[in-house]
């Protein structure tokens, strides 16, 4: 398995056309064979910030899921908004469970 965190920063002018684009990637993103997660939020204290997460079953899940046609729609759009910071990391997960929390 493994996880994408991602962080972008965009001009202010764009957040709403951003946000609306990215809302036609989510449902078709869920139905993609290997995709455990895929959400995008944007940040309480800084809304011009976007954060995506996804976790994916394998790499090939993670490639087929950029080859798709909505994907690669929505990347030729992000070149039409003004992106000022991006941060992109992936992880690779060896084990996925639950948070349990320490008693008080």
């Amino acid at each position: 398995m493994l996880a994408i965190s991602a962080r972008i920063e965009l001009a202010s002018k764009d957040i709403a056309a951003y946000i609306a684009a990215a809302q036609s990637i989510i449902e078709p993103t869920h139905a993609e064979p290997g995709c455990h997660l895929y959400a995008i939020a944007v940040d309480i204290n800084l809304p011009n910030v976007i954060w995506i997460t996804e976790q994916w079953e394998n790499d090939e899940a993670l490639l087929a899921h950029l080859g798709m046609p909505h994907i690669v729609d929505f990347m030729a759009f992000c070149g039409t908004v003004e992106i000022t910071g991006m941060n992109v990391i992936r992880y690779d997960l060896s084990a996925v469970g639950p948070l349990v929390l320490p008693e008080a």
